[in-house]
C-alpha cells in the first residue's frame, strides 16, 4: 500500500485544550469511544473546510462545476441542491493540495493527502533519516519544523549538488532505495512540494497522520 500523508482536523476556537488531549491520544494508537470521535467531530474544522475551496451552494464557481459535472442528468438548480455543501478541492491550487497524491485510489484518501512513499525515491535531495521520518505522526509545530527541513534539504542540493546514496548493509536496510531510480530535478520537485504541504497544513494547526 505505501505511505499516505493526510492532514487531520484541526481545533475550533476555543476548545484547543480538549482537542490536543484527543488528538493525542489518537495519534499515539489509543482507540476513541464512539462518542469522543463524535465529539473530536463538533469541536474540529475539517482540512477541506479550510484550504480555501468554492462551496458548493455558497460560491459561483463551485454551483457552475457542479450544474456541468451533472448536466446530463438533472437540471442546474437540482444539481446545486445535490451537491450542497461539497467543497471542489480541483478547482483550486494551493500547497495543501499537491499533484503527489493518490487521492481518490481508495477510501480516506483525498486532494489533501500527500503520498509520502515518493519520497522514498528522493535519495539523491534527503538522508536515510530524513527519508524514514516522513513515516511518523506529527503534531502541527512538529509538522511545520520538518516541513521546513524538507526545504532546507531542497536549498542544499541546489547549491551544493545531489547527495551521495550511502549503501545500505546488513543491517541498515531502510525504506530509502539504495540507489536513484528517478532524475534528480523530478526528486527535488517530490521534496520542495512535500516541504511545502508539511508547512502549509502545520502553520494551520493541522496534525499530520502517517497512514501504512
Amino acid at each position: 500500500m505505501g505511505l499516505d500523508l493526510t492532514p487531520l482536523a484541526r481545533a475550533r476556537e476555543g476548545y484547543e485544550s480538549e482537542w490536543h488531549d484527543l488528538v493525542t491520544r489518537s495519534l499515539g494508537n489509543l482507540e476513541l469511544t464512539d462518542q469522543e470521535l463524535e465529539r473530536f467531530e463538533e469541536i474540529s474544522l475539517q482540512p477541506y473546510e479550510v484550504v480555501g475551496a468554492p462551496q458548493v451552494g455558497v460560491d459561483p464557481a463551485a454551483d457552475d462545476w457542479i450544474a456541468g459535472e451533472l448536466a446530463d442528468r438533472m437540471s442546474r438548480e437540482e444539481a446545486i441542491e445535490a451537491g450542497k455543501g461539497f467543497f471542489a478541492l480541483h478547482l483550486i491550487q494551493s500547497d495543501g493540495l499537491p499533484k503527489y497524491t493518490h487521492a481518490g485510489m481508495y477510501e480516506g484518501v483525498d486532494e489533501t493527502c500527500f503520498r509520502g512513499s515518493f519520497l522514498e525515491d528522493c535519495v539523491n535531495v534527503l538522508s536515510p533519516e530524513q527519508i524514514e521520518a516522513a513515516w511518523e505522526n506529527r503534531m502541527p509545530d512538529d509538522a511545520e519544523r520538518y516541513g521546513r527541513e524538507l526545504l532546507q534539504a531542497v536549498e542544499d542540493i541546489r547549491q551544493n549538488g545531489p547527495r551521495e546514496t550511502r549503501k545500505a548493509g546488513l543491517f541498515g536496510l531502510g525504506r530509502h532505495r539504495a540507489e536513484a531510480t528517478i532524475e534528480l530535478e523530478e526528486q527535488i520537485d517530490i521534496v520542495e512540494t512535500a516541504g511545502r504541504w508539511f508547512v502549509f497544513w502545520g502553520e494551520r494547526g493541522h496534525p499530520i497522520h502517517a497512514y501504512y
